[in-house]
């Protein structure tokens, strides 16, 4: 599963090293995540509980691990990357590290392993005897019936948290799995490859399973968070390939891809159906890696929102 591998993938795209990159590269990204930040320590609604988790923290990459450490008494990692939230909690001044607790867990509840698990039992040997059509047909079939716990379950007794926090981490969710599905359908029916998106069945699927592991990630958020915290969303929504300008694979254009396409999660309304939005999303670009002779950059639209809870809005309309 692609999920198996992040800890091995992520030291070259987190921790210290992709600050500098970032300082050269892309100063805006992690600024504009800092600030959310400090909007979201500056809307707590007074006596609110001074601690913060971070679901799907990695190694705090663009996160502002230092100040959330002095500033809340109670620091919560989440993860299944164990190595990266360590090295991120190392980072700290040792005075700092006892606030902060790493908790590794599967923060959609396990669905890669449910979606791996009905790849498994499919005749995948009959289906191709079958055709193209059944292959993807019986793709289908595994994305839609796979389980998303809604929320997903996280360690007992963590309690709820003043703030709460998800950056760079929601399409992840999603797309993991689903490119587990396309792994197999690879050793299966190499020749299917792409012609999935072409389906209508396994886009539908495809598109319903993508809603579900986002909306219950969102919902995991709203059961984290105490009455009169507040919260940050940031999430890439759409993907854009950058040719190399010189070489064999230059070329004038750019690839797009929507990674969150509105017909599927429409971020602010979503977040407006379960939170009290606190302002506008707003909106930058995330440079992920720049393009070589012989291979593409990627770049991503990112959205981002501070959120409260209901019983912010409800305390303060009692007030007045």
């Amino acid at each position: 599963m692609r999920i198996d591998r992040l800890a091995l993938e992520n030291p070259r795209t987190q921790g210290p090293g992709r600050r500098v990159w970032y300082e050269r590269h892309n100063p805006e990204h992690p600024r504009r995540v800092a600030s959310l930040f400090d909007r979201a320590m500056r809307g707590r609604a007074p006596g609110t509980p001074h601690s913060a988790i971070i679901v799907g923290a990695g190694a705090c990459t663009e996160i502002p691990l230092e100040l959330l450490a002095r500033t809340h008494s109670r620091v919560v990692l989440v993860d299944l990357d164990a190595l990266s939230m360590e090295r991120a909690r190392n980072e700290l001044p040792s005075a700092l590290r006892p606030r902060v607790r790493a908790v590794v867990a599967d923060i959609t509840g396990g669905v890669s392993g449910k979606l791996s698990a009905l790849l498994g039992t499919q005749p995948w040997s009959d289906l191709a005897g079958l055709g193209p059509a059944a292959v993807i047909a019986g793709a289908a079939d595994c994305i839609a019936r796979c389980a998303v716990p809604d929320p997903p379950e996280l360690a007992a007794g963590l309690g709820t948290f003043g703030l709460v926090a998800s950056t760079m981490t929601l399409t992840q969710l999603f797309s993991l799995p689903l490119l587990d599905v396309l792994d197999v359908m690879a050793v299966v029916a190499p020749a299917l490859v792409g012609e999935q998106d072409a389906d209508p069945r396994y886009q539908a699927a495809a598109r319903d399973f993508r809603r579900r592991v986002a909306l219950a990630h969102l919902n995991l958020l709203a059961a984290l968070l105490a009455p009169g915290g507040t919260g940050v969303v940031a999430t890439d929504v759409t993907g854009h390939l950058i040719a190399p300008a010189r070489g064999p694979h230059a070329r004038a254009d750019r690839e797009t891809l929507p990674v969150l396409p509105r017909d599927t999660v429409d971020p602010r309304a979503e977040l407006a159906a379960r939170f009290r939005v606190a302002g506008p999303l707003e909106r930058w670009r995330w440079l992920a890696s720049t393009p070589t002779a012989d291979r593409p950059g990627r770049e991503y639209d990112v959205v981002g929102a501070v959120f409260q809870s209901r019983a912010s809005r409800d305390a303060g309309q009692s007030a007045t």
